[in-house]
């Protein structure tokens, strides 16, 4: 079937153009991003940075709304959220779930969803086209903003404000951060900033919150799941630790710290009980996601979260995945396939290495970047991966940089993301969704399959991209045992102007 990118007429020449434009936009705004990183990494006070915050985070609302209108994005990951829709306005809350996770949204999603398909549907906003896609692309270009504030958060504590603004601004301009809700239209994009909000709490040593952010990435798509062994190194140390200072301070006979509520102890009550609170609260969302669904909560986790990382497919659909390398994009596991022996795997190797890298300095920006080095080695090496799934490690990466400092963190997120925007746009013009035509279209006999796969001399892209992805992710490797373990770091100098900022980050020496 050759598909029409833009209502009707044909318009290949116009995809490539897109692709194009916001391929070399990317590259520029990297550009920029380095000089104002070299301008204002000596530190210095912002007035009315609140002001500057609102203005940035306005020019990337427009930006990613004038974007969203012009394309309705993958017709696949769109479906679920208009048949949620259409599912609420006929049949209110009850019967969502169907038994295939795959098909609906996850319940943190769904619960934000509810608002605005009842909004859609009273407003009537929803019966016709763009009114709902608007509705649709709502929620996620919010979230896209969360993740800019969440950045900017990191940078002002823990850099300075100005930039702690630059990393705002990188996220809200940058298309590399604005592919998944603009462009894509994926669920991703709300767990990627829950994922984010997670890392900043951890950060700030905030067990509680940090673990609840957990859970709600976990139950909100299936790459949430990917941060969760980092979480539990995080908090299982500390609660050991905690336990170790008690017991210490006890048999001390130091008689006013014995309180197991102290800032050196209190992990003991809050690590277990955030644990339990997060499982129940978002239990508590998936029964009334589902309303008749099983009151079972083991069989509710265990499909959730546990069957999406052994019930797969595919090995790729146009990810940037060592896969794609082989020429398995596409490909299909046989029916004796050791999906369990891959979660084992990947498992070991994620808490070995946070393990490894943390126990050797235990610095909470250490683990931050490890999480995005766990969520980048899910995206390049577990089976599974998609066009847009690199979009849930990229903010992590950025996050990371804003708390270690080294350029080289930079590096790792230009050239992967530049990747990611160049294979997950060519996917969709491919696909023929980088445009605004009309679903009937797109109704083949396989009804909304996933995005059409980048064959024959087009798998050129995703291979070129996958190499490159590969290459940062043992970059990304030595990096993270560079900082994790010698603490050598290399960061940007102050520097003024084009030239020599762009000599600091290609040559500078610290």
């Amino acid at each position: 079937m050759r598909y029409l990118s833009l209502k009707g007429v044909t318009s290949l020449g116009a995809d490539i153009v897109t692709v194009v434009i916001l391929a070399l936009f990317t590259v520029a705004s990297v550009a920029a991003f380095i000089v104002f990183l070299c301008k204002y990494s000596g530190g210095g006070d912002c007035g009315r940075k609140k002001s500057a915050l609102a203005v940035i985070l306005c020019i990337g609302f427009t930006v990613r709304l004038i974007l969203a209108l012009c394309i309705r994005g993958g017709r696949a990951d769109y479906k679920v959220f208009t048949d949620m829709f259409d599912h609420l306005k006929n049949h209110g809350l009850a019967g969502y779930y169907n038994g295939d996770p795959s098909g609906v949204l996850y319940p943190v999603v769904y619960f934000v969803y509810l608002i605005f398909g009842g909004l859609s549907n009273v407003t009537g906003l929803s019966s016709f086209a763009l009114g709902a896609q608007f509705m649709v692309k709502l929620p996620i270009i919010a979230a896209d903003l969360l993740i800019a504030f969440a950045v900017y958060k990191l940078g002002d504590r823990y850099f300075n404000a100005k930039i702690g603004l630059t990393l705002a601004a990188f996220v809200c301009v940058c298309p590399i951060f604005f592919i998944g809700s603009s462009g894509w239209t994926s669920p991703i994009v709300i767990t990627a900033m829950f994922i984010c909000f997670a890392c900043y709490f951890l950060a700030r040593k905030n067990f509680a919150v940090t673990v609840l952010f957990s859970m709600l990435a976990a139950f909100s798509g299936k790459e949430g799941i990917y941060i969760l062994p980092v979480i539990a190194v995080f908090s299982a140390t500390h609660f050991v630790r905690a336990a170790k200072t008690l017991r210490a301070r006890r048999a001390g006979g130091d008689s006013e710290n014995k309180s197991v509520m102290s800032r050196e102890t209190n992990a003991l009550i809050t690590v277990p009980v955030s644990i339990v609170l997060s499982f129940v609260a978002v239990y508590a969302l998936g029964l009334f996601m589902t309303a008749s669904y099983s009151a079972n909560p083991f069989v509710y986790i265990y499909e959730f979260v546990i069957a999406p990382l052994v019930d797969w497919t595919r090995f790729t659909a146009n990810g940037v995945s060592v896969y794609a390398i082989f020429g398995q994009n596409g490909a299909e596991r046989s029916a004796r396939f050791p999906a369990w022996v891959f979660v084992a795997v990947f498992t070991a190797i994620i808490v070995a290495v946070t393990c490894i890298v943390y126990f050797s300095k235990r610095n909470r920006a250490t683990l931050v970047m490890l999480a995005a080095y766990a969520l980048f080695t899910m995206q390049i090496y577990y089976p599974n991966s998609t066009a847009v799934g690199m979009e849930v490690a990229l903010p992590v990466l950025l996050a990371a940089y804003a708390l270690v400092r080294d350029k080289r963190l930079l590096t790792v997120l230009f050239v992967t993301g530049t990747a990611f925007v160049i294979n997950s746009l060519s996917s969709l013009a491919v696909s023929g969704f980088l445009g605004n035509a009309d679903d009937y279209l797109f109704n083949a006999a396989s009804d909304y399959p996933s995005v059409t796969l980048l064959t024959g001399g087009l798998s050129a892209i995703p291979i070129v991209c996958s190499v490159l992805a590969v290459l940062s992710h043992l970059y990304f490797t030595v990096v993270a045992i560079s900082v994790g373990m010698t603490g050598v770091k290399k960061q940007l100098a102050s520097r003024n102007g084009f030239g020599a900022s762009l000599k600091e980050y290609f040559t500078g020496k610290n």
